[in-house]
């Protein structure tokens, strides 16, 4: 099989390791049906992130590389190809880091791994952690690829050394914003836009100096920095309705049903949730049960099954439950130790070398076939970056309101 024009150059202007280490992974994309993706290595070459890309793949850890076929790429946007910096961001995405061998789930369950990409302008993960990937054998017996807006499904594998190539169909889309996520899902998260828009709060931005008032739903769209949203669906908020309709005088209630849904300054993907027990930014203990029927999230007496696990944004991420929480308990203290703790975990070094938490198809059963967490998480979270829960809340609209300061990713009530 002979190269491209593009691919020899590119080996020819590599270093001798590095072009060593790349001519099996090169030869392997062009005999598989990604010509395109060899031919733009180039242009991946000439941006920074591509040079990390381009080392990081030819250093002997394992990698798992999806690679759109090359119709993918003729049905992909132009801006992709066009522009170096978008592109070598793009195929980032495209890069998880470590040993997936055997790692397959069957949907709801989920695998995820980190990528290489952590190019700020589209990752806000707490700790500067990289964004990680999504994905599940469906019942289709197919390995679909979540969050995409284009289906995207796994049509091939191969090795090529260090490196795994799933071939798929479609070029991958980077996680977007809570205000694009819910209208992409919106049978199931209408309901709860509704709700976190009626929570109004006073802001500050120590870093512009700029006071404002927005609502709880534009604080998780842009301002923090790693969390967790148990977010119910449509039909579980409206299921709630009289249960919600009875605090409407009771802010401080409210207040604290809605933290309970909140894991506050860490993200936690699905697979991590059955290791352990969390607490909610209300400070009430958040607890995990994995069975044979499902995934499942208790607060107080009420428990939820988790039905669309592992939603992902560029700063959090999201599990969709059946139920809304209806837990109105707080305890500050256990609140503020716990924001502490995440705070302190993110300045910790962390690597990316197997799939994230556990495998599904590992043994997690325990005595009456289930798997309940225990013990206690600190989470990661980057300093300033946290939603730190106030002590007093003060009422500046209809439902509940409290005031509260943004100091740079950081959301402080008061």
């Amino acid at each position: 099989m002979r190269f491209s024009t593009a691919a020899s150059l590119l080996l020819a202007a590599a270093p001798a390791a590095l072009a060593q280490d790349l001519t099996g992974l090169l030869q392997a994309l062009n005999s598989t049906g990604h010509s395109r993706l060899v031919g733009l290595a180039t242009q991946l070459a000439s941006t920074d992130v591509g040079k990390s890309v381009l080392s990081q793949l030819s250093s002997g850890s394992p990698f798992v590389l999806f690679a759109p076929t090359d119709s993918a790429f003729d049905s992909a946007p132009s801006n992709i190809t066009s522009d170096p910096n978008l592109l070598a961001d793009v195929v980032a995405y495209h890069i998880v880091q470590g040993n997936f061998t055997n790692s397959d789930t069957h949907y709801t369950n989920t695998t995820l791994g980190r990528t290489l990409l952590n190019d700020t302008t589209y990752v806000q993960l707490e700790g500067h952690k990289s964004q990680v990937l999504a994905w599940s054998v469906r019942s289709d017996n197919k390995t679909h690829v979540l969050n995409q807006r284009n289906d995207s499904t796994v049509t091939n594998t191969t090795t090529a050394g260090n490196i795994t190539i799933y071939t798929i169909d479609h070029v991958l889309n980077f996680p977007e914003p809570l205000s694009s996520t819910i209208p992409a899902d919106n049978i199931s998260l209408t309901g709860v836009e509704t709700a976190l828009r009626s929570v109004q709060v006073s802001t500050f931005n120590s870093t512009t100096n700029q006071t404002g008032t927005g609502s709880l739903f534009d604080v998780l769209n842009t301002e923090l920095r790693g969390f967790t949203f148990f977010a119910p669906n449509t039909s579980a908020v409206q299921d709630a309705t009289n249960a919600l309709s009875g605090f409407q005088s009771n802010t401080t209630a409210l207040q604290a049903l809605f933290e309970n849904h909140i894991i506050n300054g860490t993200t936690v993907y699905s697979p991590l949730l059955s290791s352990q027990n969390y607490t909610s930014a209300a400070g009430e203990p958040l607890s995990f049960i994995l069975n044979g029927t499902g995934h499942y999230v208790t607060s107080g007496n009420v428990t939820a099954q988790i039905i669309q696990p592992d939603v992902l944004l560029p700063n959090g991420v999201i599990h969709v439950i059946d139920r809304v929480l209806v837990n109105t308990q707080s305890d500050s203290g256990a609140a503020s130790s716990a924001a502490s703790s995440a705070s302190s975990a993110a300045t910790q070094s962390t690597s990316a070398t197997a799939p994230i938490g556990f495998s599904a198809t590992a043994t997690l059963a325990g005595p009456n076939g289930s798997t309940q967490s225990s013990g206690s998480h600190t989470g990661n979270a980057a300093p300033g970056s946290m939603y730190t829960m106030p002590t007093v809340a003060q009422v500046v609209s209809v439902g509940m309101a409290v005031l509260g300061v943004v100091a740079g990713g950081a959301f402080v009530l008061a």
